[in-house]
């Protein structure tokens, strides 16, 4: 976190939605607090996006609470969740002189293109792996923890199997907005006695392309809050590997990482097709 001295308008927007989160702790709230005393902007920024989630929240809670609500009716809630928050950064990013707009053809969608934004995601992933958050799953196979995220995500999770390390745990997690896939590993030390090495996975959603992260087997390697951050994606599914490994030990473990097996498919054929369906229990 910044000094209460210099913080700016532009540092306090990496921080907006984990500060609105409440994940901060009380002497980073003081921080972030000093500065929406002194700035009325920030501080019209901080009220109006806390009102604007309570309203979806509620709305949400009250559409499904103690009903059987269909599964489009959540989805739709979600969505319209994220694209008020997709809304809200492209507002503020629209105000700022150094943003860039362009057009995209195919969807006529506005679009605020920074250079910072790369950078706010590995930000964002170091600083949530820096806090050695507790895990929700211990341990276990890759396939236990793909299938722990099943229903807790609305994006599917894929662990990667990565050569000469431990599978530790994972949880629910955040980056900056995008609800994450936390996995966590420990490569075994090279020398004896030597303590493992941490290394924590985001993965989370990017349909939208909003992301800059190439597919493998090209990987895009950063630096952050004293970590390195490698960045890659799976169609619609970005991963962020934060470590303190360097980079060369970075780009061979992703190389030289296991592909899992394919899951069997359901074969469907005419008899199939023919067969009937019983409703009853």
């Amino acid at each position: 976190m910044p000094s209460t001295s210099t913080m700016t308008c532009q540092e306090l927007e990496k921080f907006l939605y984990p500060y609105l989160d409440g994940e901060f702790q009380p002497e980073e709230r003081l921080e972030v607090e000093a500065h929406l005393s002194r700035c009325p902007a920030c501080a019209q920024r901080v009220h109006e996006e806390a009102r604007m989630q309570q309203a979806l929240r509620r709305a949400a809670r009250e559409a499904v609470e103690g009903t059987r609500a269909p599964a489009s009716l959540r989805a739709g809630l979600r969505e319209g969740l994220r694209r008020e928050q997709r809304r809200t950064r492209q507002w503020q990013w629209a105000r700022a002189s150094a943003a860039a707009l362009v057009v995209v053809a195919s969807g006529g969608v506005w679009m605020a293109l920074q250079p910072e934004q790369h950078q706010r995601f590995m930000e964002d992933a170091a600083r949530r792996h820096a806090r050695k958050l507790p895990v929700e799953i211990a341990g276990g196979s890759h396939e236990n923890v793909e299938a722990w995220f099943d229903g807790k995500l609305d994006h599917r999770v894929q662990v990667p199997r990565l050569p000469n390390v431990r599978l530790s745990g994972a949880r629910i997690s955040n980056v900056t907005d995008r609800p994450a896939a936390y996995i966590s590993y420990e490569r075994t030390p090279e020398a004896e006695g030597a303590p493992a090495r941490r290394i924590g996975l985001f993965v989370f959603d990017d349909s939208h392309r909003e992301v800059e992260a190439p597919p493998l087997p090209s990987v895009q390697v950063g630096s952050s809050l004293g970590y390195n951050v490698a960045v890659w994606r799976d169609q619609e599914i970005v991963y962020e590997l934060v470590t303190d490994l360097d980079e060369t030990d970075i780009r061979r473990m992703l190389a030289e990482q296991k592909l899992p097996a394919p899951r069997p498919s359901r074969p469907v054929g005419p008899d199939v097709r023919a067969m009937p369906v019983s409703l009853e229990h």
